[in-house]
């Protein structure tokens, strides 16, 4: 496999185990919760919607502070209430107030028969507008008992009016959705499942029921996309006071001045809907703010009001299909882990952020469309996948640097591979050094050259100079460079382990050995001189070549050449004869005069050569 597609590989096994992560995580509340926080945002994001077909009377401050009797003895107003919207022209009305028992023992100061005057105003205004009822469980459950009956309870019931008045919470005790009908029963005599005050008022104002229809809720032509628990997610038109409001107790009161005028401009053609809007039965939802304040949250006929105002406009949210959620998170996954292998640390960050802010603004457009895909598994998928990208980009960036280093080391030496590493910068500089130049040749290695084949001389040589080098490597020396079948090698107080000047000796010993080293077809010759040199990088900005230059090493090669002539395999100068110390023992060859010095040079050859010769 090549490195391209093993890189692209990599890269689709971070982004796909990104991806699994995210959706496994999921499952945890703590993610779960993470993902409805993110669907508030959106709600926040997309800002209010007006609502033209719902208005709300509101059981507020002002009518508990202005109606005189307790409210357990509303139930007249309650009638006036229905009977003024009727006669305004309201198409439905909802009465979000609950009645659990009668109120007949304790009306000894009030007029007698509230219950059923309720009761008959219902009844009475079913001619001109539907009335749904809140239904309460306990209550129902106490209609058995006559003693406990309530008369509006009964009728509501008796004509298919009454409704759930439950609110659906999340596990952070928020309102998004809402539970809009039983689970249908099994039989031809199975009961109507109940359905939400939201749903009946819905089948009312459009004039058709809902059911189900191989599995699926519908309400008329329309599919209402619910939950498996027959929950209808709730596109909420904006915050609390949204939804066109009026005080009870102004209602009450244009009804009393018989202001048709203003009750029609409230509330005709409209769901007309009753209910608290006090301290009382307020809720959590996806405008909530961290601001404290009974303000700040929606009263529950409010939310009841959202979700009618979802059946009947059909802006409905639903999740993307599951193959869609996990092609989305392994897109933005894909995305991020290839911007972080491929793109330095600096465009890392900046096309990344920029990648983020377009997933996060594609989920966003899809809720304006109805669909909601979940914004913080996009981060969770990106952030994962981006720390993979980081850490695959690392390592790479790591076996780079140590191929790197190791070519560096290869073509330049250790010591200058170290020194760039230190120093992390290139440039064309040099220093004066004391160092042991040690240049050697082969031997007759022109003639042999012409009678071989040129891949025979290369590989015979390969293996020459592999024997060479690695003693030079063995007594701590630095091959600068080879120069056809030569080798130029420095020897310094800056080698790996070297002892402060103990270069000369090194190199008298390194020379010694690679003479007597058999090396197939080849004999080596070796001069060696001490002294002074420049070292350093010379040549331009386009090319430059770590070298050593001087009359040190000048001397050093035309000792090598004096070899022939002198019948040896290895002269050395007087100076490092001196610096070598008492550590090798030397023969005296004479003054021999040597290009490039005035005067003839001492030379010296190692002792125990002359005497295996």
């Amino acid at each position: 496999m090549n490195q391209r597609l093993r890189k692209a590989a990599i890269i689709a096994a971070i982004a796909i185990a990104s991806t699994a992560a995210t959706m496994g995580l999921s499952q945890f509340r703590f993610f779960e919760l993470l993902k409805l926080k993110a669907q508030d945002v959106h709600f926040v994001l997309r800002g209010t919607r007006p609502v033209h077909n719902i208005v709300l009377i509101g059981v507020d401050e002002e009518t508990l502070n202005n109606l005189p009797e307790p409210s357990l003895f509303w139930q007249k107003h309650y009638a006036d209430a229905i009977t003024a919207a009727a006669d305004a022209g309201a198409k439905v009305f909802v009465f979000d107030e609950a009645f659990s028992i009668p109120v007949a023992e304790y009306e000894k100061d009030n007029p007698p028969h509230l219950d059923s005057d309720l009761a008959g105003a219902f009844t009475a205004a079913l001619d001109k507008m539907p009335i749904v009822c809140a239904f309460v469980a306990e209550a129902m459950g106490a209609q058995r008992d006559k003693q406990f009956a309530v008369p509006l309870n009964l009728a509501a019931s008796a004509l298919g009016m009454s409704a759930m008045a439950n609110l659906t919470d999340d596990h952070d005790a928020f309102v998004r959705r809402q539970v809009l009908i039983e689970s249908p029963g099994t039989g031809s005599d199975a009961e109507p499942p109940k359905r939400s005050m939201a749903l009946r008022a819905a089948e009312k104002y459009l004039g058709v029921d809902a059911e189900f229809r191989g599995g699926d809720l519908y309400l008329g032509n329309r599919r209402i996309p619910v939950d498996a628990e027959r929950q209808l997610t709730i596109n909420f038109a904006g915050p609390p006071g949204t939804i066109p409001r009026v005080s009870l107790y102004q209602f009450l009161q244009a009804a009393q001045n018989r202001d048709i005028a203003t009750l029609r401009k409230w509330v005709e053609g409209k769901v007309v809907m009753l209910g608290p809007y006090n301290i009382e039965d307020r809720h959590n939802t996806p405008f909530y703010t961290l601001l404290a304040g009974t303000k700040y949250t929606t009263p529950g006929v409010e939310v009841h009001a959202n979700t009618l105002n979802t059946l009947l406009t059909g802006d409905f949210l639903q999740p993307v299909p599951d193959w869609a959620r996990a092609l989305g998170l392994l897109l933005a996954a894909t995305a991020s882990v290839a911007m972080a292998a491929s793109f330095a640390a600096s465009q890392t960050a900046i096309w990344s952020l920029l990648a983020l802010v377009l997933s996060l603004g594609a989920t966003h457009v899809l809720f304006l469309l109805g669909w909601l895909f979940p914004s913080s598994e996009v981060l969770i998928a990106f952030s994962l996948a981006l720390l993979g990208g980081v850490i695959f980009r690392f390592a790479t960036a790591e076996r780079k640097s140590t191929f790197f280093r190791s070519a560096v080391a290869l073509f330049v030496g250790k010591q200058v591979a170290q020194s760039l590493d230190v120093s992390q910068t290139i440039s064309l500089t040099g220093k004066r050094r004391t160092v042991t130049i040690l240049f050697t040749d082969i031997r007759g290695f022109t003639a042999f050259c012409e009678s071989k084949d040129p891949e025979v001389v290369v590989e015979l040589l390969n293996v020459y100079m592999q024997t060479m080098v690695s003693i030079i490597v063995k007594y701590a020396g630095h091959v600068n460079k080879f120069i056809g079948d030569g080798i130029l090698a420095v020897f310094s107080d800056d080698d790996e382990g070297a002892s402060p000047g103990d270069h000369a000796f090194r190199a008298v010993a390194c020379a010694t050995e690679m003479v007597i080293t058999p090396a197939g077809d080849f004999r080596t010759g070796a001069g060696i001189h001490s002294g002074e040199v420049v070292i350093g990088n010379v040549g331009s900005s386009d090319k430059m070549e770590f070298t050593v230059l001087g009359d040190t090493v000048n001397l050093a090669s035309r000792l090598e050449s004096l070899n022939k002539e002198q019948k040896t395999r290895l002269l050395l100068s007087q100076e490092t004869r001196e610096m070598s110390g008492h550590g090798i023992d030397t023969v005296y060859i004479g003054e021999v005069p040597v290009r490039g010095k005035t005067e003839p040079m001492k030379l010296y050859t190692v002792k125990s050569l002359t005497e295996a010769a």
